[in-house]
């Protein structure tokens, strides 16, 4: 029996692979060793005679849905997913603290230097203003770009592979910058004082930062939240069918 020209066995597998990637009960380990089991029963049925197509939907049905066999995945896997859950979860926990004492430090001293160089105060304080209102600007296009392209959200978060060694790296780092941004607040303070009015307008900003940030972090992930569950959702109900 001829080959099936316009059947591409390759891209089906592609999908069957990508949907089954999406079913949180099932970790990538499971899902190389369902492919190659997958990929024997159709070696042994094109050697029936069978064409790509007929040996492919044979094969996944034999092979049978992630609905049989998902509750037993879900069992063995409760630890290890439960694990990369929790290591995800730290993660961003301190992804937004390192972000947020990067700029704290970083706007500091922005501020320290452009005072150095006999920078005009109000201008200091006015490019160090845009510096922070950048940054959110900067980090709303970036979780913006991935909400509104439906096709990367998933794809982006499932490339997220934490290890214990990322985050104890990850917190090395914040510690770090939370340090440098504790040594540099006396300086910062004793400059303001020596520039007189700006002050105040210094610390206007850190105040209003230090509550706008926040927010746009928590927002940002519960919507990248709410569209990665009801894309991955729909994608397995499809891939399930």
């Amino acid at each position: 029996m001829e080959n099936n020209t316009e059947f591409n066995l390759k891209e089906k597998i592609h999908n069957w692979k990508k949907a089954l990637s999406n079913n949180p009960s099932v970790t990538e380990a499971d899902v190389d060793e369902l492919e190659s089991h997958l990929l024997d029963l159709i070696d042994d049925l094109k050697a029936k005679d069978l064409d790509n197509e007929e040996a492919f939907w044979v094969a996944k049905k034999r092979l049978g849905s992630s609905q049989e066999w998902e509750e037993d995945y879900q069992k063995a896997n409760n630890a290890v997913l439960q694990i990369k859950k929790s290591l995800i979860i730290l993660a961003g926990i301190l992804i937004y603290f390192l972000s947020f004492y990067f700029l704290k430090f970083s706007s500091k001293l922005l501020l320290i230097s452009l005072l150095a160089l006999k920078i005009d105060s109000h201008t200091s304080i006015k490019i160090v203003l845009s510096y922070l209102t950048g940054a959110h600007f900067f980090y709303l296009l970036f979780a913006s770009s991935i909400y509104f392209r439906e096709k990367k959200t998933v794809a982006f978060i499932e490339r997220i592979k934490m290890k214990p060694r990322d985050i104890l790296y990850l917190l090395i780092t914040t510690i770090g910058f939370g340090i440098i941004d504790t040594c540099l607040l006396p300086i910062s303070k004793k400059l303001i004082r020596a520039s007189g009015p700006i002050g105040n307008q210094f610390y206007d900003i850190n105040f209003y930062f230090n509550y706008s940030f926040p927010l746009i972090i928590c927002l940002s992930f519960f919507f990248l939240h709410m569209k990665y569950f009801k894309q991955t959702k729909s994608t397995i109900e499809r891939g399930s069918k």
